[in-house]
């Protein structure tokens, strides 16, 4: 290192004195405990049996599953140190890290197929998906799994996170009720806390794992407040009574008066991707030209629909798939370009396919206002190109019934990826007998498409699903068989002085990572 003269020297030691409060405050610090916002008390702590919000905020934090998601959405290692697939895409290998759950028990294999077998499958909303593709699941040694699949199924990795298959200790579960057992109020996990305390209906306690197999959590403890008043939760926020508030139970309209606030940050954005549609009923006289289908695509303002009907909480619709899975999105068929607003094309291309006069029904659940609202933008904007649009609101059930029936022709509906297209988006696409609730209510049928689709789901390689998420892109943005109206976008406010959040794709995980940048 070259020496220094001694004005050159007091320089640089200025300017480290300076420079060092900004990197004290970009340093992640250990210490202090964060109070997060519940809007209801956990039905209870086990993950393995329930999809609940609440539940997953908790055990989440509590328990491990094989792996868990990046922010990217790729699957990486949690308690699978690392894992490899067979060539035919039906054998999944993994090898698991060193653990102990808070109780000092080790983990083994066992307790993962414990857990998958005889908790997750018969209970887990989820995990039941992938277990019908599973034809077992071995323990060939305490720290092998292995699972052989029925057919190849490329969600299988995303769907073994601690949200869909959390590894539950074996010697406290076997022999019992998992539904009833009394580690479900009392969780032992593996996971970077552990239980601490929980009284019902005010707050849940979880305190660092200094024994935990990854990087040791940097918060000592975490409280997870109970608010139910929806008016209470961003108010704990504003006047410091809690640190962090995610979407799921704010108000959207606090959202602008958080923003304003200096001491509070928010931020919106897509974690786990969902998508609202507007189906189409293929079946009906002059929905049955695709060229009508795509006029309405011209037709409808959605930059207006999100503005409006979703206080902006979202961004106009990119394409089939949406724009939360890169590898599924094809920027050449990008529908905000392919199908910008344009009523004059929209004119053209009903003339085109010789249709005047259309009059359809717009069928929804009741209970969504956003669902309304963009109903009546819609019929605004329709008539402005000579189509009559008749709002039909319906109970839920009624709507569910109708719909997959057949019975309406525009409906609006949100699906959840659920993590991959595969999961909740391929059964909107595929060719199905009417009648079944949430799958194909257009009446949409491509044997194209169907290929492309088992393709797509069947590959365990993402490059190699691109290739048929891109023909399917193309073929569905001129086919035009449901309009994406928008992409759901997730929101969050927290304490100025709270980092480390959204490490990990679901907002309730990775809260490990979180620190204050003023201990």
């Amino acid at each position: 290192m070259p020496w220094l003269n001694p004005k050159r020297a007091l320089f640089v030691l200025a300017a480290l004195l300076l420079a060092a409060p900004a990197l004290a405050q970009d340093t992640p610090v250990k210490g202090g405990t964060a109070i997060v916002v519940l809007g209801s008390d956990p039905e209870h702590l086990n993950p393995g049996i329930s999809t609940s919000y609440p539940v997953g905020a908790v055990g989440a934090n509590v328990f491990s599953g094989l792996v868990r998601l990046a922010a990217s959405g790729r699957p990486e290692g949690d308690l699978a140190e690392s894992w490899t697939v067979s060539d035919d895409n039906l054998t999944y290998t993994f090898k698991l890290r060193q653990a102990n759950f808070h109780d000092g028990t080790p983990v083994t294999s066992a307790d993962v197929v414990y857990s998958m077998v005889e908790i997750e499958a018969p209970n887990h909303g989820r995990f039941k998906t992938a277990y019908d593709k599973i034809a077992s699941i071995e323990a060939p040694d305490a720290e092998t799994v292995v699972i052989t699949l029925k057919e190849p199924y490329a969600p299988l990795l995303s769907l073994l996170s601690v949200f869909d298959a959390p590894v539950l200790p074996k010697h406290l579960y076997e022999g019992t009720d998992p539904l009833t057992n009394a580690a479900n109020n009392a969780p032992v996990g593996s996971g970077p806390f552990k239980f601490a305390d929980w009284v019902r209906g005010e707050r849940v306690e979880i305190v660092r794992n200094d024994d935990y197999y990854l990087e040791p959590a940097l918060l000592d403890k975490l409280i997870f407040r109970i608010v139910p008043q929806d008016v209470g939760r961003s108010t704990a926020l504003e006047v410091g009574e809690a640190d962090l508030l995610w979407g799921f139970y704010m108000p959207p309209a606090d959202l602008p008066r958080l923003a304003a606030d200096k001491d509070i940050n928010t931020w919106t954005g897509i974690t786990i991707p969902a998508l609202y549609f507007v189906f189409i009923n293929t079946n009906t006289p002059g929905l049955d030209d695709a060229r009508v289908r795509q006029a309405i695509m011209y037709a409808v303002d959605r930059d207006q629909v999100v503005e409006q009907a979703q206080g902006g909480l979202g961004q106009a619709g990119s394409g089939p798939f949406g724009a939360g899975f890169p590898y599924a999105y094809d920027e050449a068929t990008d529908y905000r370009t392919l199908y910008p607003y344009d009523p004059a094309k929209a004119k053209e291309l009903l003339a085109e396919a010789g249709v005047t006069g259309l009059k359809l029904r717009y069928v929804y659940d009741s209970a969504r206002g956003a669902f309304a609202a963009a109903g009546d933008i819609m019929r605004d904007q329709l008539k402005q190109v000579g189509i009559d649009l008749v709002l039909q609101p319906a109970e839920r059930a009624v709507m569910v019934d109708r719909v997959y029936k057949g019975d309406y022709d525009l409906s609006m509906q949100s699906f959840t990826s659920g993590g991959d297209p595969a999961i909740g988006y391929h059964r909107i696409y595929h060719s199905a007998e009417p009648g079944t609730p949430f799958v194909n209510a257009t009446g949409y049928a491509d044997p194209d498409v169907d290929s492309w689709l088992a393709e797509a789901g069947g590959l365990a390689d993402q490059n190699a699903r691109a290739v048929y998420y891109h023909l399917l892109d193309e073929k569905l943005s001129k086919d035009v068989p449901v309009m994406v109206m928008f992409d759901e976008l997730a929101s969050e406010a927290s304490s100025a002085n709270l980092r480390g959040m959204r490490t990990l794709l679901d907002q309730r995980d990775g809260l490990e990572f979180l620190w204050f940048a003023k201990p």
